[in-house]
């Protein structure tokens, strides 16, 4: 279910919208509505909204200006803008804030539920994306919580220590581990205690390294240390170990797995592709390559996924015989109007007037 909130100061439009969204569009819920900015502000966060329809001109606190402070507490929530044609350039500024899209008053009822659907498709994408890294942190906790249960404190530190694991953060692990040590020490842990925590970390380490992909011999320590000073070192000694096998995949995947990760999402993009799916084709977590999209390319893997459609639509429109209805479908959109939005602020212009210029002048799209 996705909720919405409405937010304009004339009751007439907020009435209007419910109606056609509620009767065109299923598995939604109006959760609320709101006259102005100030208002909005307070019922976004109340209500914890999915999409909010927002007015940019009203009184007391314009559109705008509650999209900031909405956006400061409740980042995940998403804006379709709706601006008379007056307004249309303060409307292009909300664009740059993450609004996902725009309605123009007044439009048809066929252009709110096409552009409101399009938006809930992308919010249900991205749900599902935050939900796999919940997943995620939830084997990590059933992992900790099938070992012992310690203070709340240690478990903190092992919670900690996976999850920079988890996406490939050698450094800061090694430093968790070494000052977990340094810490046992400082408030005078036994030395034989200690280091059955260690020896419990570093096989949830294994674990963790393991579902991931990487393969790693059972962790262990070779001795009983009968001090820090020697338990640090066999510590360092047993990091080291296992630690290498997590930096030499690294190394594989730049660039060869990242490589084959670009490849498949090329090869794919008309499909219903998601993170989950991209993932198993590696056998990496859904996690580990959502942070190496953002290391290796700068960008998220919906970003490129929108990237690869857009390149191929630029293809297909120098082939006079496709239509831009049959082209959106076969790159892997499901709407020509979301198409022709999505096109448009990627290009700087409407796929009509790209394909007309490119077949003008007879053009080689690369």
């Amino acid at each position: 279910m996705i909720n919405i909130l409405i937010v304009d100061d004339e009751r007439v439009e907020r009435v209007a919208l419910k109606r056609i969204i509620e009767e065109g569009i299923e598995n939604i819920k109006i959760v609320g509505e709101a006259e102005n900015g100030r208002s909005a502000i307070q019922l976004a966060e109340n209500l914890q909204p999915d999409l909010i329809l927002m007015d940019i001109q009203m009184p007391e606190t314009d559109g705008l200006a509650a999209i900031k402070e909405i956006s400061k507490v409740c980042p995940t929530i998403q804006y379709i803008i709706v601006s008379a044609y007056d307004t249309f350039e303060y409307a292009r500024q909300a664009l740059r804030l993450g609004v996902k899209d725009y309605l123009l008053k007044p439009s048809r009822v066929d252009t709110i539920i096409e552009t409101v659907q399009n938006v809930i498709k992308r919010i249900r994408l991205e749900k599902n994306e935050r939900n796999t890294k919940n997943r995620e942190q939830l084997k990590i906790q059933k992992l900790l919580n099938s070992y012992h249960e310690g203070s709340r404190a240690v478990l903190e530190t092992e919670k900690s220590i996976l999850e920079q694991l988890q996406q490939g953060n050698v450094e800061v692990v090694q430093e968790l581990v070494m000052s977990f040590v340094e810490n046992c020490g400082a408030h005078g842990k036994s030395i034989s205690e200690t280091q059955q925590r260690l020896l419990r970390i570093v096989l949830l380490m294994s674990q963790v390294l393991n579902e991931i992909g990487v393969e790693i011999d059972t962790p262990f320590f070779s001795l009983q240390a009968t001090s820090y000073q020697q338990l640090k070192i066999e510590t360092q000694f047993v990091l080291e170990k296992i630690l290498y096998s997590l930096t030499s995949m690294n190394k594989k995947i730049s660039p060869n797995i990242f490589q084959t990760l670009k490849k498949f999402i090329v090869e794919n993009s008309h499909r219903d592709l998601n993170l989950d799916i991209v993932a198993a084709h590696v056998k990496l977590s859904p996690d580990y390559v959502s942070k190496l999209f953002k290391e290796q390319s700068g960008t998220n893997f919906i970003d490129f996924l929108t990237e690869c459609r857009i390149k191929n639509a630029r293809r297909m429109m120098g082939d006079p015989t496709k239509s831009l209805k049959e082209i959106t479908f076969e790159v892997g959109f499901h709407d020509p109007s979301y198409f022709s939005r999505v096109f448009k602020r990627s290009q700087g212009i409407s796929p009509t007037e790209f394909r007309k210029r490119l077949l003008t002048n007879h053009q080689k799209v690369q």
